[in-house]
C-alpha cells in the first residue's frame, strides 16, 4: 500500500492526469497487437496471442469495469489517497426485496438477485461506470469524468433507462424484478478508506441523496436530479416532484423518468 497525492487522484478521476496521457498515446503501439477485446485506455488486448504475457504487466481486466486494464487503474483499489471531484451517482434498488425472498424462497430469490447483478453490471460497464460495490438488493455505479468523459451524467442517466427496459419496465408488461433508481450529479470526495484492507468509495451528501432517492423511487421509476437532469441537457417532458429525503438537509427537486423516456439530448 502506498499513498498518492490529492492532485495525482484528482487528476486520474477527471482524467486530466498526465499519465492517463501517456497511456492514450501507447494505444498506437498496441492497438497494433490483435485482438479484441480491449482496454479502453491503452488498447492492451485481453485475448490473442499475447494473452499470456501482457498480465505479467498488469494487462488484464481491471475488478470495477472490465473494459478498462489493472496495469492503468490498479492504483484505485491499491493506493491510499483521493480527491473531491465532480460525478455521477447511479443507485439501483431492487423494490419490495423482503416479501419477494418470502414468496419465492430463498433459492429462487438468489437466482432473480443473481441475474439483476448481471443485467445491472452488463449495462453499467458498457456505459463505462465504475461498480462500486452490491449492497443488499442494491447496485451502485460510479461514473467519473476520467473514465465515462464529459457526458458523464447523460451516459448514468441512459444507463439507468437501459436498466429499468431490460428488467421488463415497459407499458404492458410484467417486469421479472421491480427496480427503482437514484441518479444524481455533484461533488464528492472519491478514494480508499481502510487501513489493512482498502476500499475505494465515495462519501459525502451527494452519494446519500443519490441512495435516498433510489430508495422511494416507485418500480420502474428513475428519479434525476434537477442537477443531473440539466448536465444531462435532456429535454421533452418529465414528471416533477419535490421530496423530503432522509438524511438530506433541504427538499430536493427531481424528475421522474421511465424506460420510455428515451428522450434526446438538448
Amino acid at each position: 500500500m502506498y499513498t498518492s497525492s490529492e492532485e495525482q487522484w484528482r487528476g486520474f478521476l477527471d482524467g486530466t492526469s498526465p499519465s492517463v496521457k501517456t497511456w492514450r498515446r501507447m494505444r498506437r503501439i498496441l492497438a497494433r497487437i490483435p485482438r479484441s477485446p480491449r482496454c479502453k485506455t491503452c488498447q492492451a488486448p485481453f485475448e490473442g496471442p499475447l494473452k499470456v504475457i501482457l498480465p505479467m504487466f498488469g494487462k488484464q481486466p481491471f475488478e470495477k469495469n472490465p473494459r478498462y486494464c489493472s496495469g492503468c487503474y490498479h492504483w484505485l483499489t491499491e493506493s491510499k489517497g483521493g480527491a473531491e471531484v465532480t460525478l455521477s451517482f447511479l443507485f439501483a434498488d431492487v423494490r419490495g426485496s423482503t416479501p419477494m425472498a418470502e414468496r419465492l424462497g430463498s433459492s429462487r430469490f438468489a437466482g432473480v438477485m443473481d441475474r439483476f447483478y448481471a443485467t445491472g453490471v452488463d449495462i453499467l460497464i458498457r456505459h463505462d461506470a465504475l461498480i462500486e460495490r452490491f449492497m443488499g438488493d442494491q447496485i451502485v455505479g460510479y461514473f467519473l469524468p476520467g473514465f465515462t468523459g464529459p457526458a458523464h451524467a447523460r451516459a448514468t442517466i441512459d444507463a439507468g433507462l437501459e436498466l429499468l427496459e431490460a428488467t421488463g419496465h415497459a407499458p404492458g408488461r410484467e417486469p421479472w424484478v421491480p427496480v427503482g433508481i437514484g441518479v444524481h450529479t455533484g461533488d464528492a470526495y472519491v478514494g480508499t478508506v481502510g487501513t489493512e484492507v482498502l476500499e475505494f468509495t465515495a462519501l459525502g451528501e451527494a452519494v446519500t441523496l443519490a441512495a435516498r432517492l433510489a430508495s422511494v423511487a416507485g418500480p420502474g421509476e428513475l428519479l434525476a436530479t434537477e442537477a443531473a437532469y440539466a448536465e444531462a441537457e435532456m429535454v421533452g417532458p418529465a414528471e416533477h416532484r419535490r421530496l423530503e429525503l432522509k438524511g438530506v438537509s433541504a427538499p430536493v427537486n427531481v424528475l421522474v423518468l421511465s424506460s420510455t423516456a428515451r428522450a434526446p439530448a438538448g
